[in-house]
């Protein structure tokens, strides 16, 4: 993990005794949210050293990123554990992403059915469900 920095345009709280582990914003896919809410999972949640911090951006509109105090030695090895993980598979828990996975196509199901021809088969639906979950993650 590397440790925060401050970019040149950044005005705010400042977190140099931190390490950044992993990042989204409000334009992440299904695979950045299962990955940052099942890190957060497996550093047991926030506390003292274990924070998520949101700032404001220009181009997405918000950047929230896990960060773990310099003192935290178990959580910064667990973050280095959780950093190998993805380098070998991009997916962190499976079941968390397959559970999102499932859940934003049933929405997507429920809305198209609202919004299509009435004559659109279930598979005409279910084919551009597929192609907009594939698409966004």
């Amino acid at each position: 993990m590397k440790k925060w920095s401050r970019t040149e345009n950044y005005i705010g709280e400042t977190y140099y005794d931190y390490y950044v582990l992993l990042s989204h914003h409000r334009d992440s896919g299904l695979v950045d949210e299962s990955n940052f809410q099942s890190a957060l999972k497996m550093l047991n949640g926030e506390s003292d050293t274990v924070k998520v911090i949101r700032a404001k951006h220009w181009l997405c509109g918000w950047v929230e990123m896990i960060l773990i105090h310099e003192s935290d030695k178990e959580s910064i090895d667990k973050g280095n554990e959780i950093e190998k993980a993805l380098e070998n598979y991009p997916i962190l828990d499976e079941d968390d992403f397959y559970e999102r996975e499932s859940e934003k196509r049933e929405e997507l199901i429920e809305e198209l059915r609202k919004v299509v021809d009435k004559n659109a088969t279930d598979e005409d639906i279910w084919e551009r469900v597929e192609r907009y979950i594939s698409d966004e993650w």
